[in-house]
């Protein structure tokens, strides 16, 4: 036989390598803000419908709040129905019916890992949830809200009635405890400081507080002015509880036409105006264990406040520092960049979370400052997004597109 020429071989090795490249490459995708690795490729795609909901990852564990729509289905059609242009029909009669498919909606608690996939732990039906989960990933709390939409307004009645339930779960949602709790208050926001302290948030808006684990609650008065005698579901704008161990309650006041942050330390009982900022909308609050404050704003009142004529008109997102004496417009954005959330990172780097809707499909952006806001380095992640967070602790950025899972660092 002859002999194969060096050519040859070095073509085939050639050829072997570049394979080994294209694998390789494909496990990582190159975009502006740097590297993003691909974690997974079929990330909670056994779980039907699909949707990420919003998962928490530490290592190779996952956990999940997800609120799912049920499923439909549609009657076979034959060949000749389909050649003929008839109509779908749904499977059964309730699928058809908006407010039956809304009375079928649940919360799901899923967990698992990233290489066996997850399992779900718990489901109620909700159409509204909220939940809080501990930083060594044992205690979850949940709170639900359902309503009955197949009825019927009585007059004068502004809205139907919501059933609210808290649930609480000590070993990473394998078990789960109903407290008690009326099922006439809504429960819209959870923020707590740790398994045993924490506060609970409702419609008008109302502030409940708990020092021992949810055995008991105590009401707080809300900041005055918050609340509207017209609308008994007024919530607050923003609720955070920042790094320094401070509850931040933020409301816009039309008459003086300024958002109105209040300040609730841990174990204070009536909140304190710390400043306001004028012809703004609170987004997000951060703040940081020096009691140092960063707030995000879009200008303007409240998006549905504002007459519908009003509501395109350019609204540039903002970031604001306190530092307890005063207040810096630190940095405005691009009226097209729409903030929705700011971090701190591990390195105290601010991060601003949100979309650029200056094309038609719009794209995710994040950007990142490291100079207290004065400067900010901003970058697109792309468009189709199915859902991803921040994580605080471990500098971890998190994307679902597709069903890939896709991480990165931002320190």
């Amino acid at each position: 036989m002859d002999a194969i020429p060096a050519f040859g071989v070095n073509m085939r090795r050639f050829r072997w390598a570049l394979a080994m490249l294209v694998v390789l490459v494909a496990s990582y995708v190159i975009g502006s803000g740097g590297v993003w690795e691909r974690v997974s490729n079929d990330f909670m795609k056994d779980d039907t419908p699909y949707g990420p909901g919003d998962f928490r990852i530490r290592g190779e564990q996952m956990l999940s709040m997800k609120l799912t729509n049920p499923e439909t289905t549609f009657k076979h059609r034959t060949d000749e129905e389909v050649a003929d242009n008839v109509r779908l029909e749904y499977s059964e009669h309730w699928m058809a019916s908006p407010a039956e498919r809304a009375n079928r909606r649940t919360v799901r608690i899923l967990a698992g890992d990233l290489e066996d996939g997850v399992e779900q732990r718990f489901e109620e039906p909700a159409q509204q949830a909220d939940w809080w989960l501990s930083s060594n990933r044992n205690t979850i709390y949940l709170a639900t809200g359902w309503t009955d939409r197949t009825q019927a307004r009585l007059p004068g009645q502004r809205y139907l009635p919501q059933i609210t339930q808290l649930f609480k779960s000590t070993d990473q949602g394998q078990e789960w405890e109903k407290l008690p709790w009326p099922e006439d208050q809504n429960i819209t926001y959870l923020r707590f400081l740790d398994a045993q302290r924490g506060y609970l948030i409702g419609w008008g808006p109302k502030l409940w507080r708990t020092k021992d684990g949810a055995d008991h609650w105590e009401e707080l008065p809300i900041p005055e002015g918050s609340s509207n005698p017209e609308n008994s579901r007024e919530q607050f704008d923003l609720v955070a509880l920042g790094e320094d161990n401070v509850l931040r309650m933020a409301f816009y006041d039309h008459a003086a036409d300024a958002s109105r942050i209040h300040a609730l330390p841990w174990g204070e009982d009536v909140s304190q105006e710390s400043f306001t900022i004028p012809g703004h909308t609170v987004m997000d609050v951060a703040a940081n264990t020096e009691g140092m404050v960063f707030v995000l704003t879009t200008q303007g009142a409240p998006y549905f406040s504002l007459p519908s004529e009003e509501r395109e008109a350019p609204r540039p997102s903002a970031v604001w520092g306190w530092n307890g004496d005063t207040l810096q417009q630190l940095h405005e954005f691009p009226p097209e960049l729409k903030g929705y959330a700011l971090y701190l990172t591990p390195s105290e780097g601010l991060l601003f979370d949100g979309i650029d809707e200056s094309s038609l499909r719009g794209s995710n952006v994040t950007a990142i400052s490291y100079d207290g806001g004065a400067s900010w380095e901003i970058e697109n992640e792309g468009s189709s997004s199915q859902g991803g967070y921040y994580d605080t602790i471990t500098g971890e950025r998190w994307r679902v597109a597709g069903y890939s899972l896709y991480r990165r660092e931002i320190p």
